[in-house]
């Protein structure tokens, strides 16, 4: 885990001097509904590196985040993740959400460090249009899918990062959502695969009944 701050530490100043022009006073995290247990949260403003780490229990998991910067100009804000799976089942895939007020984009390269011999960035999908309905309705929303080649044991750990790049005021609020799953196993896939069918010939059936 202290490898991971060190990397970020890092590659977020590099990235800062090239491509930041506001400066962030100050960032941090709080915990919400579903709160990461056992959190702990640091900030670096040398490299405008928010971090956090802990065990995660519930699915969905949430943070909310702040941000405070000196100008309304375009700050690069870099964000590390380290979370130990303390669910009841192993994770294949990692979703984190981001929700903010205002347009933002991830910028640079998201990655996975730990384990870094099988998990990958699988997608990455950049806000466009505020969301209409649910409970981020008017915020904007990314994603990032990340995904694995070995499932993630219980107690296990995994270490993420990524960076967004917003503008258009001095004090800003965001909240990151994040969501493991699990595959199904093979027995209950093939349960589907040979009930799917069936089910579906009923519910026709029915509608043709009605």
């Amino acid at each position: 885990m202290k490898n991971l701050i060190i990397i970020l530490t890092i590659a977020g100043t590099v990235t800062f001097c090239s491509n930041s022009r506001a400066t962030i006073t100050n960032a941090s995290w709080s915990a919400t509904g579903n709160p990461i247990v056992n959190a702990s949260y640091g900030w670096n403003a040398g490299s405008d590196l928010l971090t956090m780490s802990g065990q995660q229990q519930f699915v969905p998991t949430d943070l909310a985040g702040q941000v405070q910067t000196d100008t309304v100009s375009d700050p690069t804000l870099f964000l590390g993740g380290s979370v130990n799976n303390d669910t009841s089942f192993a994770w294949t895939t990692y979703q984190v959400n981001v929700y903010m007020a205002v347009p933002f984009n991830f910028t640079g390269t998201p990655g996975v460090s730990n384990p870094s011999s099988d998990w990958y960035v699988g997608s990455v999908v950049q806000p466009s249009s505020p969301l209409l309905t649910g409970p981020y309705a008017g915020d904007y929303e990314g994603t990032l899918n990340f995904s694995d080649g070995t499932p993630l044991a219980i107690g296990d750990e995994l270490d993420f990062n990524y960076a967004i790049h917003f503008a258009g005021s001095t004090d800003y609020a965001f909240t990151q959502e994040m969501i493991p799953n699990a595959v199904p196993e093979p027995s209950v896939l093939g349960l589907l695969a040979v009930s799917g069918p069936a089910l579906a010939m009923l519910w026709r059936s029915k509608r043709k009944s009605a």
